[in-house]
């Protein structure tokens, strides 16, 4: 399965729209995108680490997380909850990226389609500008989009596995 990438969309041209299926139950895959246990397994681009300080899944709540790139850089986000709808929709407004450029600072909205024993889901990170966009691109952010859908897709992978080996 291929992550499909759009720039632009039906509800804004400053946005970054990805989408892939999962081969994962939705409530499966909702619990990896919302269990900060689990997505310090896979969130990210790949050769990045995630830590997670704060994970208030509600209204108003906050989650504070800082990924760690490859060569060292920190790049510190806050997001602020505006819909929690499990395990069908998130919403959140995320302030961060690099600490001299804020180039992650977006509205992000992820919707979670099942379908049997697989899920859809779509990523839609809506930028203020088309500056703004265009700073997030130039830091990677379609790269870095695409590979933490790999990563999710692997880290279901191996919790399928895991179950199967103890069953």
């Amino acid at each position: 399965m291929k992550t499909e990438v759009l720039i632009g969309g039906k509800e804004s041209a400053h946005e970054l729209i990805f989408s892939r299926v999962f081969a994962a139950p939705v409530d499966v895959v909702y619990r990896a995108w919302t269990d900060a246990d689990q997505l310090v397994r896979w969130w990210g681009p790949r050769g990045f680490s995630l830590t997670v300080r704060v994970m208030e899944l509600k209204v108003g709540g906050v989650w504070e997380y800082t990924l760690h790139g490859p060569d060292g850089t920190d790049y510190p986000n806050r997001a602020v909850f505006e819909e929690v709808d499990p395990p069908k929709r998130l919403v959140f407004f995320n302030t961060g990226g690099h600490v001299s450029d804020r180039h992650l600072t977006c509205r992000m909205t992820v919707t979670f389609d099942g379908q049997d024993a697989h899920t859809l889901i779509t990523l839609r990170m809506q930028f203020e500008t088309s500056a703004s966009l265009d700073r997030a691109k130039a830091r990677g952010a379609e790269q870095g989009g695409e590979e933490s859908f790999v990563r999710l897709s692997k880290w279901l992978e191996f919790q399928r596995e895991a179950s199967r080996n103890t069953n």
